[in-house]
């Protein structure tokens, strides 16, 4: 099991050990950290990746020249000023180490070997709490300039690629509690209403624009897993000469066809890991419902098409994701504990059934430092962090009542 642990890094202070499973929450107030904690992680299982599907060196890329810092920085927007003397990232993956001291040092990449034998691609998405910009304004693609390639910019450009998939006789069904559709024609969005009139998302309710590009992507991300990543020409011709090099002094034969075999391995897609900014946003509670059963769905049916690891990192304010994903760890908790008894049958969903042990919540407290949420004994993800506010209703209320009903 992979873990990371990151310190003194921002608003961070300790994260504390973490262990990634399948489904983990991160909860807390604004500018605690939720989306820094997120985005490290994600620069992290990047760079993993990169470095399990290259047959070069690449490890002495990222080793040199502050090119991991660099790059957090660049592509997550991440402010110098978060890197600090006493900043210390710690990562421990599938089959490497990273780890980062200090605030201008390079990274130390170490490859493991007992697992580097099973090193495979994944497809990993991050969906920013930007997301709306693809809808709310015309033309994003031409319209949002930056000399960097950054995570806005990476997003629209596979938002571009995804939604093709998606035609007037393909179209795709949104988290909604209604029956709104999505579908794209010659470059233009277009939403399917309940009454069957299709506008385009342009003119759609925030809401529905806040949905649609977590579907389309979640979607798209799942569907190519067990298939082959697509590469550039350029990128196809540097790999085959990088293999013809290593194979120089051998004929091209059999030892050849081995190789191209397995690299044609490596490049399949064997697992999704999609981080997503608040899915919360501008939806309605059976909204937010929906949606995260649909992910949470969607994510088990990467695990099940491939054999390693599928993940789903989620940053929230509403209580009402922590209490859907709460339901689904009853589920498990129920299935596990009277796995014969049919009367669990009609009320838990195998489509969303995965193991207590799949989901992980944490808290970010005012201090920068993080705390396990979830409660092993019963199990559950405490809500009493989200919930600050009815403390201060009932005591409010309870005041004036005083007032209003004293005499």
């Amino acid at each position: 099991m992979a873990t990371i642990r990151i310190q003194n890094f921002g608003p961070i202070k300790d994260t504390g050990l973490i262990q990634l499973s399948e489904i983990m929450l991160i909860i807390g107030r604004q500018s605690s950290g939720k989306s820094t904690f997120m985005k490290v992680l994600c620069h992290c299982r990047w760079v993993e990746k990169r470095i399990m599907t290259r047959i070069d060196n690449i490890v002495q890329v990222y080793t040199h020249n502050r090119r991991f810092a660099t790059e957090l920085k660049q592509f997550h927007r991440v402010d110098e000023m978060y890197f600090q003397d006493n900043t210390s990232i710690e990562y421990d993956g599938d089959v490497v180490s990273i780890s980062l001291s200090g605030k201008n040092s390079n990274a130390k990449i170490t490859r493991k070997n007992e697992t580097w034998g099973n090193r495979y691609n994944t497809k990993i998405s991050y969906i920013p709490a930007e997301r709306n910009l693809v809808s709310a304004v015309r033309n994003i693609n031409s319209a949002y300039k930056t000399d960097d390639r950054d995570v806005l910019f990476n997003f629209i450009l596979e938002w571009n690629e995804y939604r093709r998939d998606f035609t007037k006789n393909r179209q795709l069904n949104l988290s909604l509690t209604n029956n709104f559709k999505y579908y794209d024609e010659d470059g233009q969005d277009y939403i399917v209403l309940p009454n069957g009139n299709p506008i385009t998302s342009f003119f759609a309710s925030s809401g529905v624009q806040s949905i649609m590009p977590i579907d389309v992507i979640s979607e798209k991300t799942v569907n190519v897993v067990g298939n082959v990543t697509k590469y550039s020409v350029d990128d196809l011709m540097s790999r085959m000469i990088e293999i013809l090099d290593k194979n120089k002094e051998t004929e091209p034969t059999e030892e050849l066809s081995k190789t191209m075999e397995s690299m044609r391995e490596y490049m399949k897609y064997k697992s999704a890991q999609l981080f997503i900014e608040e899915p919360e946003q501008n939806l309605y509670p059976d909204a937010q419902r929906t949606l995260i059963l649909n992910l949470v769905r969607r994510i088990k049916k990467a695990q099940t098409t491939a054999n390693k690891q599928s993940m789903l990192m989620l940053t929230t304010h509403s209580p009402y994701v922590l209490s859907v994903l709460n339901a689904l760890i009853a589920d498990a908790a129920a299935k596990k504990q009277k796995p014969d008894d049919d009367r669990l049958n009609e009320i838990i969903d195998e489509s969303t059934l995965l193991p207590v042990e799949a989901y992980s919540a944490y808290y970010i407290n005012k201090d920068g430092v993080f705390e396990d949420i979830k409660d092993l004994e019963i199990p559950m993800f405490s809500g009493i962090d989200l919930d600050c506010v009815s403390d201060w209703v009932d005591e409010h209320i309870s005041r004036i009542n005083d007032i209003l009903y004293s005499e």
